[in-house]
C-alpha cells in the first residue's frame, strides 16, 4: 500500500472539546475537578488521632471554664438575662483565644513542614499552579478551624439557660470568630511560604497575630462602650456587636460600619497575605508582582466606596471637617501602597519576555505596567494617584449629595483639593525613592526601610529645624507657616485643616510648596530609575549576544558525521565494512597461537598484549552507517 493511501486510511485524533466558560461552568469545574491540595491536606488532618484529641480537649476545656464562670456569676445577686450574657461573652473570648493562638501555628506549617520533609519540591514539580497551592493550604486549614467551632458550638447552650441572647446573637458571634480566623489562618500560610523552619515560622507567627489580635480586641470592646451610649445597646465585651447586628442592622451606620467595612478589612488582609504567599511560592523566573496589583486595584476601589459612604454618615454641622478628617485618614493607606511596589529588580523576568512576545497588541500594551523596575513604578504611580484624588472626590461628591445647598462646600472642598494633591506628590515621591534605593541596593527591605525613614525625618526635622530658628515660629502657624515647616509632608495636612476651620479659601496657593518640592523630587529620581533600566537592559542584551555567539563558534568547531543521503553509498559502505570484517577473521584464524609456556616476563606480556589487541578487533562490532 502507498504511504497517501496510509495516511488516507489512519485514524483521526478526537477534537478537544471547546473550553466552558461562564460562572456555571466554573462552578461545575470546581465540583468535578477539587483541588487536590486541599483534598490531602483534608484527609491526613481529619485522620490523624491528635485531631481527635484536640477536639475533645478543647472543648471540654472550655465547657470547663464556661460552667466554671456561669456557676460563679448565678450565685450573685445578678439577674439571669445578665448572666446569660456574660456567659454569652465568655463563651466567644475564650474561643476567639484558643483561635488566635492555635490557627496562626497550625498554618505556619503548612509549606515549612513540605520542605523539611522533602516533598516541596516534588509539589512544585508538578505543574500546578502556586495559586492553587497556596489556596488549597489556606482552605484546608480554615475548613479544619471551622470544624473546631462546630465542636464548640454545643457549650453556648448554656447561655440560653438563663436568657439574655438569642439564636441571631449566636449566629453573629460565630460569624464574627470565622472573619477573625481567616486572617490568622492567612498569616501563617504567608509566613510558611516565605520561611523555611517550622519553628521560626510558628513563633513568628504568633508574635505578629497575637499582639494585633489582643489590640484589636481592646479597641472593639472600647466601640462597645461608645454604641452603649449612641445605640443604646446593653452588651459589654468585645462582642457587643451581635446585639447591634441584630437590633438595627439595616440603619445605614450600623450596615456600614459593622456589615460592610469589617468585611471589606477582612477580605483585604486575608487577599494581601495569600498574594505574599503566592509570590513566595512561585519562582524567581516568573511574574511575582502581578498578584499585589491585582489586589491593589482592589483595595482602592473599595476604599473610594468606604470613604463615599462614611462621610454620608456626617450631619450637616460636622460633615466639612468629618470629610476631610476622613480623607486625611487614607494618606496612611497611600504610603504603604507607594512603599509596597519599591520591591522590583530592574528587569523582568526573561519567561515573561518571551511569552509577551508571542502575544497580542492589547497584551503588549499591558506590558508597560507589567514586572521589572520601571513598568512597577508606572503602576504604582497610577495607584497613587488613585488612592489620593479618588477618596477625595468621593468624600466631596457625598458631601454634595447629603447636603447640596451646604454654606461651607467651597472651604471643604479646598480642603480635599489641598490633601489630594500634597498626598500624590509625597506618594510619587516615596515611590520613586523607594524604587531607585531597590535598583541601587538590590535589597526590597533595606529601600523600604530607608524610604520611609527618610520620609520621617522630613516630617519632623524641619519643625526642629525652625524651633532652633525662632522660637516662636510655631506659634502663629494658623496666621503665617515657616517655609521649613511647608517643606514636610504634613504640611497638606495643616494647610486642609486651616482652611476648614478659618475660611481661608485663599491659603489653598501654599500647597504649592510642597507639591513642586516632592513633585521634582519624584520626577528625578523617576528619571534615574527609567535611565538606569535602560542601562541595566542594554547591558544584559549584550551579554545575552555575546554568550550566543561563543555557542555558535563552540558548534562550528566540534567535529560532527553527516550520513550520506544516497542508498547506493550506504550499501557500498557497509559491503566494504563486512569485507574488512571478513578479512580480519580469516588473518586472525591463519596467525598461531600465543606460546603461553614460557616464564621469560617482557614476552609473555607482549604475546598476552597482542592477543588482547586482536581479540578486541574481531569481537567488536562493526558500526554501519545509518541511512
Amino acid at each position: 500500500m502507498s504511504a497517501p493511501t496510509e495516511a488516507a486510511t489512519a485514524p483521526t485524533a478526537p477534537v478537544a472539546p471547546p473550553p466552558r466558560r461562564g460562572l456555571g461552568a466554573r462552578l461545575r469545574a470546581l465540583t468535578e475537578d477539587p483541588n487536590p491540595i486541599l483534598v490531602k491536606e483534608l484527609r491526613t488532618i481529619l485522620r490523624t488521632p491528635l485531631f481527635v484529641r484536640f477536639l475533645y480537649l478543647s472543648t471540654g476545656l472550655v465547657a470547663l471554664l464556661v460552667v466554671g464562670i456561669g456557676g460563679g456569676a448565678a450565685s450573685g445577686s445578678q439577674p439571669p438575662a445578665e448572666v446569660g450574657q456574660v456567659l454569652f461573652q465568655v463563651f466567644f473570648s475564650i474561643a476567639l483565644a484558643i483561635l488566635c493562638l492555635v490557627a496562626p501555628a497550625h498554618a505556619a506549617t503548612s509549606l515549612t513542614n513540605e520542605r523539611e520533609i522533602g516533598t516541596y519540591e516534588s509539589l512544585v514539580l508538578t505543574g500546578m499552579d502556586p495559586a492553587r497551592i497556596v489556596w488549597g493550604k489556606f482552605l484546608a486549614s480554615y475548613a479544619v478551624f471551622a470544624l473546631v467551632l462546630v465542636a464548640f458550638s454545643p457549650v453556648v447552650g448554656i447561655a440560653f439557660l438563663f436568657g439574655g441572647t438569642s439564636p441571631w446573637h449566636v449566629l453573629l458571634g460565630f460569624y464574627g470568630l470565622l472573619l477573625a480566623l481567616g486572617p490568622a489562618v492567612a498569616l501563617g500560610v504567608a509566613l510558611s511560604a516565605r520561611l523555611r523552619s517550622t519553628r521560626v515560622s510558628i513563633l513568628l507567627a504568633l508574635l505578629v497575630f497575637v499582639p494585633f489580635a489582643g489590640f484589636g480586641t481592646g479597641m472593639l470592646t472600647a466601640f462597645g462602650e461608645l454604641s452603649q451610649r449612641e445605640w443604646g445597646t446593653s452588651m459589654e465585651g468585645p462582642f457587643w456587636f451581635t446585639e447591634a447586628l441584630a437590633s438595627r442592622f439595616f440603619e445605614p451606620d450600623t450596615f456600614l460600619l459593622l456589615g460592610v467595612l469589617p468585611l471589606y478589612l477582612t477580605a483585604m488582609v486575608v487577599w494581601f497575605l495569600l498574594a505574599s504567599a503566592i509570590a513566595g511560592v512561585r519562582p524567581a523566573a516568573e511574574d511575582r508582582s502581578t498578584p499585589f496589583k491585582l489586589w491593589a486595584l482592589a483595595a482602592v476601589t473599595g476604599l473610594v466606596v468606604i470613604v463615599f459612604g462614611v462621610v454620608t454618615l456626617f450631619d450637616r454641622h460636622d460633615i466639612p471637617e468629618g470629610s476631610v478628617g476622613v480623607v486625611a485618614f487614607t494618606g496612611f493607606a497611600m504610603i504603604q501602597l507607594a512603599t509596597l511596589f519599591a520591591n522590583e529588580p530592574p528587569l523582568p523576568p526573561r519567561l515573561w519576555e518571551l511569552r509577551q512576545e508571542s502575544r497580542g497588541r492589547l497584551a503588549k500594551l499591558a506590558g508597560l505596567f507589567g514586572p521589572g523596575a520601571a513598568p512597577t513604578a508606572r503602576f504604582g504611580a497610577l495607584i497613587v494617584l488613585l488612592a489620593t484624588f479618588g477618596p477625595a472626590l468621593a468624600g466631596g461628591i457625598a458631601r454634595h449629595y447629603v447636603f447640596p445647598t451646604h454654606d461651607e462646600h467651597a472651604q471643604a472642598d479646598a480642603s480635599l483639593l489641598v490633601l489630594a494633591a500634597g498626598y500624590a506628590a509625597v506618594g510619587l515621591f516615596t515611590l520613586m525613592f523607594g524604587t531607585w534605593l531597590r535598583i541601587v541596593l538590590r535589597s526590597g527591605v533595606a529601600s523600604r526601610v530607608i524610604a520611609l525613614s527618610t520620609l520621617a525625618g522630613l516630617g519632623i526635622l524641619p519643625f526642629l529645624a525652625a524651633v532652633l530658628i525662632d522660637p516662636s515660629s510655631l506659634q502663629d502657624m494658623d496666621d503665617h507657616m515657616p517655609l521649613l515647616v511647608r517643606l514636610t509632608p504634613i504640611s497638606p495636612i495643616i494647610t486642609a485643616i486651616i482652611i476648614v476651620d478659618d475660611n481661608e479659601v485663599f491659603r489653598t496657593l501654599e500647597v504649592l510648596v510642597p507639591v513642586a518640592f516632592y513633585g521634582m523630587l519624584a520626577l528625578f529620581f523617576w528619571t534615574l530609575v527609567e535611565a538606569r533600566v535602560r542601562n541595566v537592559r542594554k547591558l544584559v542584551a549584550e551579554q545575552r549576544v555575546l554568550r550566543e555567539r561563543r555557542a555558535e563558534e563552540a558548534a562550528a568547531m566540534r567535529p560532527s558525521f553527516t550520513p550520506p543521503a544516497n542508498q547506493e553509498a550506504v550499501a557500498t559502505l557497509a559491503a566494504i565494512a563486512s569485507g574488512e570484517h571478513g578479512e580480519v577473521s580469516e588473518l586472525r584464524s591463519s596467525q598461531p597461537p600465543p606460546d603461553t609456556t614460557s616464564n621469560d616476563g617482557p614476552t609473555s606480556e607482549s604475546s598476552s598484549s597482542s592477543s588482547e589487541t586482536s581479540e578486541g578487533t574481531s569481537d567488536a562490532p562493526k558500526e554501519e552507517p545509518s541511512s
